[in-house]
């Protein structure tokens, strides 16, 4: 369940695909920090500076990332050489996008476009990550994900509705409720 609270490393993905300034980032996490903070990891829930350093320490990341992953097979060396392992692996989650996409639709409503809702059909954020289908542990993935991001899925006209329950071309909005 850790996996689902906002990480640096996250805030960082958004920024970056949205292509925020230094200004519009800032007031983001300040957002952030003021009014989402449990869901923000623990380590940052009493420290915006700690927040900030490390958000634009990944965000830096970001936009020179070819470039330092060419020097991945060096930094794990140097670890190796002073006994200690690391591995690629270790830093994503197994569900890594379908948990951005939850972070950023949340953050997207609250934050960025002004609109109080995302809109778009089934079947599209589907193939954004992969899928063709909903399988069950898909769909469980799913509401527990909306059910911790506090976020509902309705039908046009406000129609509460179940993503397991409608077809794949309905347009779905997603609110936070």
């Amino acid at each position: 369940m850790i996996e689902l609270y906002y990480g640096s490393f996250d805030i960082a993905c958004i920024i970056h695909s949205y292509d925020m300034g230094t200004k519009t980032a800032s007031i983001l996490l300040e957002n952030i920090w003021k009014n989402d903070n449990l869901f923000l990891l623990p380590c940052y829930r009493s420290n915006l500076r700690k927040l900030y350093l490390d958000v634009y320490y990944w965000t830096d990341y970001l936009c020179d990332k070819p470039t330092i992953d060419k020097e991945f097979p060096s930094v794990q060396k140097d670890f190796e050489a002073l006994g200690r392992g690391m591995e690629e692996a270790a830093f994503m989650t197994e569900n890594f996008d379908m948990d951005l996409f939850f972070k950023m639709k949340r953050l997207q409503i609250l934050y960025l476009e002004g609109q109080d809702y995302v809109r778009m059909k089934l079947r599209t954020m589907l193939k954004i990550y992969g899928y063709k289908r909903r399988t069950q542990e898909l769909l469980r993935y799913f509401r527990e994900c909306l059910m911790f991001y506090h976020m509902q899925t309705y039908l046009r006209g406000r129609e509460e509705c179940d993503v397991g329950e409608i077809g794949l071309g309905e347009m779905i909005i997603i609110r936070v409720i």
